[in-house]
């Protein structure tokens, strides 16, 4: 069973001073009448019921998510007491479904992206899940990039492992290497190069499968 869990923790520092500690980028109308979550939430509900999705975030942001998202189970708000970053927002939630539903497939948004070809958007996220599926891989979403740039981290395709669209032309590759944010001019030599992506921070994996990578390599997390 698919499941999104859409992570909206964040202070959204960098929309400063209209994003602000009590109501962050996340919870605002940036890019039209509705908020950014309420967008997120709109996009991923033609794929996952909205029974299926899942927002984490933390304790004080948790009563204005309800009031944005009143469709939302209040038992699929997932309250962090304090932040602790991606890992263990998603080790709490990978927990948390898997109470309810071990085999489950989970798809990770970011409450605050902006995604112009949501059909295309929609099939990938399928492709993906199907392959988690097969595999029991994690499996990280890449965006070609359009430029070098600095704001985002960079994931290097490895050896291709197979095409997954048809006429779609969506590829899976393994990962070959996380780069963290660089300079301009390493930036301009990963676009160059063909083989960099920048990293979206979306992922797809089974419960299972992430709980399992945290216990080998994040053991005191786990």
């Amino acid at each position: 069973m698919l499941k999104a869990v859409i992570m909206a923790g964040g202070k959204g520092e960098r929309f400063w001073p209209k994003s602000r500690k009590g109501i962050p980028k996340q919870l605002l109308p940036i890019t039209g009448r509705r908020t950014m979550i309420q967008e997120t939430v709109a996009r991923i509900k033609t794929l996952i019921k909205e029974k299926d999705i899942f927002i984490a975030t933390g304790a004080s942001l948790s009563k204005e998510v309800r009031k944005q998202l009143p469709r939302i189970r209040p038992e699929n708000i997932i309250c962090e007491p304090r932040g602790r970053d991606t890992a263990a927002c998603l080790g709490l939630a990978a927990v948390t479904i898997a109470r309810k539903d071990p085999g489950a497939i989970m798809v990770v948004l970011a409450a605050d992206h902006l995604i112009g070809k949501k059909e295309r958007f929609l099939k990938i996220v399928s492709a993906a899940a199907r392959l988690a599926q097969e595999r029991n891989d994690l499996i990280t979403i890449g965006i070609k990039p359009s430029r070098p740039d600095t704001g985002y981290g960079y994931i290097k395709a490895g050896r291709e492992i197979k095409g997954l669209g048809g006429k779609e032309r969506i590829k899976a590759y393994r990962v070959e290497k996380f780069l963290e944010k660089p300079d301009l001019r390493t930036a301009k030599r990963l676009v160059k190069s063909g083989k960099h992506l920048w990293n979206s921070g979306m992922f797809v994996w089974s419960c299972s499968a992430i709980l399992e990578a945290i216990a080998e390599y994040m053991p005191e997390l786990a």
